[in-house]
């Protein structure tokens, strides 16, 4: 709609919305003449004239009904001219058959009369001023006919009256024009803001689209960005039980700190495209929180040792109710991120128990942060102290998926910093008053452990399945590895195989199939519960409850070959 019309729209909305007022008002003042002149002049003039009016009147309310139902099917142009016309009409009405009627030869004739068109005038104004021909349709007729008739009439006072109502009606007409003119910048204005608002939603909206599809995106490919990462890593591993040199094992570490480094900006990158996606909901369970921490922070003892840093901590044994893995993700991020931005000083962990809840303050002697800094920790991409860009510390993610997933648990963060001082994250939880086992933790492997296991592996990507094989081969195992279901059972069937002591197989597998459905089968084949662990790339929620739900243990690529081997003698361990 072109912007006159969309003017006139608005012009057309005001005069309907707000001459329901000027109608009440002239059937009101209908009453008053009416009261006033029945018993001096003829009833054969009055009432016609009455009746008239009441007609007029009608139509006018008839045709703002019919505009609020059936705005749309009409040009805003149509509505407006009709609606002049019927003014007019009124106007003509008021101002030349009422002076016919009434034809006023007393001085408080004239007076009630002038009280009575001017009046009206004066109460069209602001309703009938949004669009100017129907406020001069309205007031000229009305007052013009009864100042030409005051010219008429003998005596200076009724000349005096008609030259103040040429005055009044000229005055109004005036004031009609500024009062339009304001209403059609105020009209302007709002379909400006309007315009502007959609035009910002339209942008929010692409914004918002464009930032859902990154996110969707980043989740749909993680499986294939983390599969040569995976692949890598176990080739590493294997490569280790071949090399002797105390040289080549140290190119190996350096080698293996950078795949872990690797890794870890991966998963970085991964767990913010599902925060923002939505992809993450909370799956809140009872724990003891003091297990939680203390699994946690034993895991960082050797790299804080490493910089110089001593870790002390003074955990309560207090139950809390949330997603443990979640939280588990905020801790560690929090002290992975104490660790890798300081460096000879001390870090304390330890849990404050207040009123049905429990703080847990994660605390450094370090370098601390900038007051002035403080408001930009939590942002994407925002790191302190590293202009060198060393990816040892990070992408800067890791204090913005704290901020993320705090807000999805509903655990306040508060942080504290003094430079040269240090720096505190308080972390506020609920408690729950339960008793709770404690967790235990997956204990180091030694390959001994494994020799002799025969192990089935279900994997769709050549490099992995032979990354795979070649680590378990080193590790003592024997391994049947196939890309498919349909493969695996045709050499199960082929060859006698006994009884595998775990089956390990990806989730998603060639051909829209996925990895439970191949485990399933095999449990069927040898009519036995066999040890499953699933290893996958795809760590959405669904997925993760699928695999959960049928007790089956899982592992999120990519994931490094101490961890696999470890995982496997837990599972063994377990049976």
């Amino acid at each position: 709609m072109a912007i006159s019309n969309k003017i006139k729209a608005e012009q057309a909305k005001i005069l309907c919305f707000q001459s329901m007022i000027v109608l009440i008002a002239t059937l009101l003042i209908l009453i008053i003449v009416v009261l006033f002149f029945k018993n001096k002049i003829d009833h054969s003039f009055l009432v016609p004239w009455a009746l008239w009016i009441l007609v007029l009147t009608g139509s006018r309310a008839y045709l703002i009904r019919r505009f609020q139902k059936k705005e749309k099917t009409k040009s805003p142009s149509y509505w407006l001219n009709i609606y002049t016309f019927t003014v007019f009409l009124s106007g003509l009405s008021w101002g030349l058959l009422l002076l016919q009627v009434l034809n006023p030869v007393s001085a408080n004739e004239v007076l009630l009369l002038s009280f009575i068109l001017t009046g009206m005038i004066a109460g069209a104004l602001l309703p009938l001023s949004c669009y100017l021909p129907a406020y001069f349709a309205f007031s000229i007729p009305m007052l013009t006919p009864f100042a030409i008739n005051m010219f008429t009439l003998e005596g200076t006072e009724f000349t005096s009256t008609g030259l103040l109502i040429i005055i009044f009606l000229v005055s109004m007409l005036a004031f009609s024009i500024l009062v339009n003119r304001n209403i059609l910048d105020s009209i302007k204005l709002r379909l400006n803001n309007i315009k502007l608002l959609d035009d910002l939603k339209i942008q929010k909206d692409l914004a918002d689209v464009a930032n859902s599809d990154k996110s969707r995106f980043l989740v749909a490919t993680s499986h294939d960005l983390r599969q040569p990462l995976y692949a890598l890593d176990l080739y590493l591993g294997a490569l280790g039980a071949e090399l002797k040199s105390a040289k080549q094992l140290t190119l190996l570490d350096k080698a293996k700190l950078s795949t872990n480094t690797l890794s870890v900006l991966l998963n970085a990158l991964m767990d913010i495209s599902k925060l923002d996606s939505g992809g993450v909901q909370p799956s809140p369970s009872y724990f003891d929180l003091s297990d939680l921490v203390e699994s946690i922070y034993l895991d960082y003892e050797q790299q804080a040792q490493d910089k110089g840093i001593e870790i002390k901590a003074s955990l309560d044994k207090v139950c809390v109710n949330t997603d443990q893995v979640l939280l588990g993700r905020i801790i560690r991020n929090l002290i992975s991120n104490a660790i890798n931005h300081n460096q000879n000083c001390c870090l304390t962990i330890a849990t404050i128990l207040g009123n049905d809840q429990v703080r847990l303050d994660i605390s450094d002697s370090g370098k601390g942060i900038a007051r002035t800094e403080l408001v930009n920790i939590f942002s994407e991409f925002y790191q302190l102290n590293n202009p060198e860009r060393n990816r040892n510390k990070g992408l800067g993610l890791g204090l913005a998926i704290v901020k993320r997933l705090s807000d999805l648990l509903l655990i306040p963060i508060e942080v504290d910093s003094v430079e040269a001082k240090g720096t505190r994250f308080s972390l506020t939880v609920a408690v729950e008053k339960r008793k709770i086992p404690r967790l235990k933790n997956i204990e180091p492997f030694a390959n001994e452990e494994l020799a002799g296991l025969f192990i089935i592996v279900i994997e769709d990507e050549q490099a992995v399945r032979d990354a795979t094989k070649i680590l378990l081969r080193s590790w003592g195992c024997e391994v049947l590895v196939s890309s498919s279901k349909a493969e695996l059972m045709a050499t199960l069937i082929k060859d006698n195989y006994p009884l595998p002591d775990l089956v390990i197989s990806d989730y998603r597998l060639r051909d829209k199939n996925n990895g439970l459905y191949a485990v399933r089968a095999v449990n069927d084949y040898f009519e036995a519960k066999i040890p499953v662990l699933i290893v996958t790339g795809d760590s959405s929620v669904e997925i993760v409850f699928e695999i959960n739900a049928q007790n089956y243990n899982l592992l999120i690529k990519p994931v490094s070959s101490q961890i696999l081997g470890s995982k496997i003698a837990s599972i063994l361990k377990a049976e």
